[in-house]
């Protein structure tokens, strides 16, 4: 009757249990309560969507590392994609594939569009507020503790805007005492204390939505600039510079950078919020750590004439913001023309910097190429535009943003000394396009998690356990401890595929099952109180 309850026991933790390498359905989920952004007459629930890429090596929801989508304002992300920004090397890897061969599910969370069922809007989840879309996470979380296999801590990274979104959901958690079961977070060159968009491709994006009435300049601000998420990590915005009035015309004594009243709401509860801090925090900069800018302040980033067809056009002249201690420097010149003849009043703006930074554009960081910023299909307008350019790219995330290091220069080194929050770094000597990975990356990243889930019973269990090699006819094992349970041995060839499984009682002593008839290598994967064992084996 003892055996017959145990294998009950062990068949219910069974059929949890996928096919090893399956990808699970794509399932929606709604955020944990519902929020009240900062424009909002009521409080909302959000929408949200996730997917389990299972492990390839027993198919158990045990070892559990989550991912959630970035600023992706208009969808254009899929969870396949997602999946891929992990690919680096030449040939390439990918490390979610890695992780996957070491027993790790990867669970991937998007922030859809999708219609609100309270009023009827649609919201572009990927530019939504950053707390409702890390309210989704915090529902996540609860959900995959119910249904985990065990209880293995979770490994939480967040890419971009996801280290945000990450942060928030779980320093949320510790605030409202709930447990988010989370030993390691990774913040991805995410934009702790803001974001930059040069402030002269703003005002032209803007002034040429407003007077042109160009409906794909009029998306690409609305999306682009002001969507709720743009507004929380943008550290200048053109509207805060704007006269009274006006749509389009600067109030030339709004120099310095000012950002969204979303930005400095955001940063408030950020702020008293602060960082995880039942997790070890890691993070990875795409910017230089050396202090290299990314160009030189005040570059030149544009200068051409521009035809919009029927003998309509505008010369336009667009520099980055100045170098430190500079007021008053032209960083945008609009000028409309009819057949090349200037026509009506110039469009002027000026920007300044204070005597202890240059300004945002060309600062140490993770870059965007303008190509990105545009969409992936740009008008022909856009494509003229993108011609046009001098420079290739900006800094989007400033290197200490990404470090959420609190100093007044963003163009200082990083040497070590600084206070930031995190417990490891890993960065670039010089600057790396928004979202680049590769080998060294890679390595650090599986270095950490590796070392978070080896917790010491885990180890324990591994010494309770000793294979004989080489193996003949069957393989011989010696379990050194009592365990009271039911024990799976599963025999994987090197093509990943299942070639046997056996069932044994789990108690101390010696053991031998049959061993594949085909010489070789071979994976033997033993599960055991909801956790695994992986031994080698040669049969020869």
């Amino acid at each position: 009757m003892r055996n017959f309850f145990l294998l009950l026991i062990f068949l219910s933790i069974y059929s949890k249990a996928q096919t090893p390498g399956e990808i699970g359905p794509v399932t929606s989920i709604l955020s944990y309560e519902a929020f009240q952004g900062y424009d909002e007459a009521q409080s909302f629930i959000g929408e949200g969507e996730y997917q389990i890429y299972y492990d390839n090596i027993n198919g158990f929801l045990d070892k559990i590392l989550i991912i959630t989508d970035g600023f992706d304002p208009e969808d254009e992300l899929s969870l396949s994609e997602m999946y891929n920004m992990l690919t680096y090397g030449d040939p390439s890897q990918n490390m979610l594939d890695i992780l996957r061969d070491q027993g790790i599910d990867v669970v991937l969370l998007n922030f859809p569009t999708y219609v609100r069922s309270e009023d009827g809007a649609t919201i572009n989840g990927g530019a939504d507020y950053i707390e409702r879309n890390g309210l989704i996470l915090v529902k996540l979380i609860e959900n995959l503790k119910t249904q985990q296999n065990g209880d293995t801590p979770f490994v939480v990274l967040g890419p971009s805007m996801g280290g945000l979104v990450t942060r928030y959901a779980l320093t949320y958690m510790e605030d409202n005492m709930l447990d988010h079961n989370t030993a390691l977070w990774i913040s991805y060159d995410s934009p702790h204390r803001g974001a930059n968009v040069p402030m002269s491709l703003q005002y032209a994006v803007n002034y040429l939505a407003e007077v042109s009435d160009d409906a794909d300049m009029q998306a690409l601000r609305d999306i682009r600039l002001n969507s709720t998420a743009a507004k929380q990590m943008l550290l200048d915005h053109y509207a805060a510079h704007l006269q009274g009035g006006s749509t389009y015309l600067q109030d030339t004594s709004l120099q310095l950078p000012i950002p969204d009243t979303f930005r400095n709401t955001f940063n408030a509860t950020m702020d008293a919020l602060g960082f995880p801090s039942q997790s070890r925090n890691i993070a990875i900069i795409n910017g230089s750590l050396d202090g290299i800018s990314v160009e030189s302040p005040g570059v030149t980033m544009l200068d051409t004439s521009f035809d919009f067809g029927s003998g309509i056009g505008a010369d336009i002249i667009l520099h980055f913001t100045p170098d430190a201690n500079t007021n008053n420097y032209e960083i945008d010149y609009i000028q409309p023309t009819f057949a090349g003849v200037p026509v009506g009043d110039a469009f002027y703006a000026f920007s300044e910097s204070p005597s202890f930074t240059a300004g945002l554009d060309s600062a140490p960081g993770g870059t965007v190429i303008f190509e990105s910023f545009f969409g992936q299909d740009p008008s022909p307008f856009e494509e003229d535009f993108l011609n046009a350019l001098q420079v290739e790219s900006f800094s989007f995330i400033p290197t200490l943003s990404s470090m959420a290091i609190d100093e007044q220069n963003w163009y200082n080194s990083v040497d070590g000394s600084e206070n930031n929050p995190f417990d490891d770094y890993i960065g670039g000597n010089d600057n790396e396009p928004h979202m680049t990975f590769h080998e060294d990356y890679a390595g650090f990243i599986y270095q950490e998690i590796m070392n978070v889930l080896s917790i010491d019973e885990q180890q324990n269990l591994e010494n309770s356990i000793s294979v004989i090699n080489p193996v003949d006819d069957f393989i011989k094992f010696n379990i050194l401890q009592d365990f009271n349970t039911l024990m799976e041995i599963q025999l994987y060839n090197l093509n990943g595929q299942m070639i046997s499984k056996s069932l044994i009682s789990g108690n101390s002593g010696a053991y031998q099952i049959l061993a594949p008839k085909k010489t070789g290598v071979y994976s033997m994967v033993i599960n055991i109180e909801n956790k695994q064992i992986i031994e080698k084996i040669l049969v020869r």
